[in-house]
């Protein structure tokens, strides 16, 4: 959905970035007021401890996903990136997120020998 498909609500009396998806139509409390990308679903594999009510010691190995989104609170100047899932949750700055992703690929680079 483009920004032009949905109907503009009232408050909302600031541009929307052309990366928003977000639907403010149902964003009547400022405190749920967002600019909201496309959230990306991205499987990866997790370690992490048992569950005690699992009762396994030690770690588990799992299959997961991870949503990957940017957003930014109407009003506010920063941008933020957000990765998380039920259990876990990653929110940085824009500009961390590519301090972040920029080292992560050197990383990757030194550790496989090939581009990430």
């Amino acid at each position: 959905m483009s920004n032009t498909d949905v109907e503009r609500p009232e408050w909302l009396d600031e541009p929307r970035p052309a990366w928003c998806h977000g639907d403010h139509s149902g964003q009547d409390f400022e405190a749920d007021r967002k600019h909201l990308s496309e959230t990306v679903a991205v499987p990866v594999i997790t370690q992490g401890r048992a569950p005690s009510w699992r009762h396994t010691p030690g770690y588990v190995i799992e299959a997961d996903e991870l949503l990957i989104a940017v957003y930014r609170r109407v009003g506010d100047r920063e941008t933020w990136l957000a990765i998380a899932n039920d259990s876990q949750n990653v929110e940085v700055f824009l500009e961390s997120a590519a301090r972040l992703s920029s080292e992560l690929a050197a990383l990757i680079e030194e550790l496989t020998g090939e581009p990430a």
